[in-house]
């Protein structure tokens, strides 16, 4: 028997803190009180109202445990039944060991596990591994656990107006955690998927790695470029996208929903049109619930299907798009 896998269900963990971008700029004027900080720049830039923020004790295993948890309540699965747990996320808890042994041990789960790391494509790219490793015999249930912990990194002080503007992007990040299962099936459910990258684009985006005055590393606060981010995208050939689409002879009508990494509105909007994605067939989340990094498609996921927008036998479009720059589209069956 042919195996293939299938998305078997989705869960998304926000924290109780949601903050306004007002509240965000007000935190920041206040911590930055020789600047001449312009209010509504955030909004006006991303088109984020609200970010959520976890505990102060909390870190992205925490969120990823969670969304796990209710994944669990929703599948009525237990540790037991998981065959591989593979942490996808830009975030992390530690260096090293992989942040999956700290999600598998709370969860009880005690199987194979690794960390895969590709920034905002992260989760992507964990559907794209663990298709691989499902129908190549290897495991029938994969836990794909994802914990975004960005606001640890965000920071409050900048050094001038200009500073300030390259860190709005961060500034809408949100601290979420999600959980995907990935189990084999008789039937295809991931029919198909493709990667590509444009390197050439990593210096739009970055977090930085830096040694302090006592030599001991640090991570400092994420900067974005929104002028060479858009340059990016118009200099990145996005083609691998639409020729698996054609080769599986389907066009945007044909998906229920597209789901699309999103940092900001306007991103989002400029790269569906340069795809020719109209903006009915995808689901606005990053303007009320911040900047998820890779727990965006999951948590885009959850919301079409508890809207009615995604149900069993329809075809969804993920997209992915992460700092590097890379790129990459797995074409579901829900």
């Amino acid at each position: 028997m042919t195996l293939h896998s299938r998305i078997g269900a989705v869960a998304v963990h926000l924290p109780e803190r949601r903050l306004t971008v007002t509240d965000v700029e007000e935190e920041m004027a206040a911590r930055n009180p020789d600047l001449d900080l312009p209010r509504g720049l955030i909004e006006r830039f991303t088109g984020v109202r609200h970010r959520y923020v976890a505990p102060a004790d909390w870190e992205a295993s925490d969120l990823a445990v969670a969304a796990a948890r209710r994944l669990f309540e929703q599948t009525g699965l237990g540790p037991g039944d998981i065959d591989l747990v593979v942490f996808a996320a830009a975030s992390g808890d530690v260096l090293e060991p992989a942040t999956a042994h700290i999600v598998a041990e709370r969860l009880g789960v005690t199987c194979p596990v690794f960390d895969l790391k590709n920034a905002c494509n992260s989760v992507l790219n964990a559907i794209e591994v663990g298709d691989a490793l499902i129908r190549a015999g290897g495991y029938r249930r994969i836990l794909v656990a994802c914990g975004e912990a960005p606001t640890r990194l965000l920071g409050t002080t900048v050094t001038s107006v200009q500073d300030y503007v390259e860190s709005c992007a961060a500034l809408t990040m949100s601290d979420v955690g999600a959980a995907l299962l990935l189990e084999a099936s008789e039937e295809p459910g991931v029919l198909a998927h493709r990667m590509g990258a444009n390197s050439r684009a990593w210096r739009a985006s970055v977090t930085p790695m830096t040694t302090n005055a006592d030599g001991r590393l640090e991570i400092g606060r994420l900067k974005v470029k929104p002028m060479k981010m858009l340059r990016s995208l118009a200099e990145t050939d996005f083609g691998p996208i639409t020729e698996l689409l054609a080769e599986q002879d389907l066009t945007v009508d044909d998906f229920a929903v597209v789901c699309v990494s999103q940092i900001s509105v306007p991103y989002t909007r400029q790269f569906c049109q340069s795809l020719g994605i109209p903006d009915d067939k995808v689901l606005i989340t990053v303007d009320e619930y911040g900047c998820a990094n890779a727990a965006s498609i999951p948590q885009q996921l959850a919301a079409a299907e508890a809207s009615g927008r995604l149900r069993a036998g329809d075809l969804a479009c993920l997209i992915g798009l992460g700092s590097g720059l890379s790129f990459g589209v797995v074409v579901v069956r829900w």
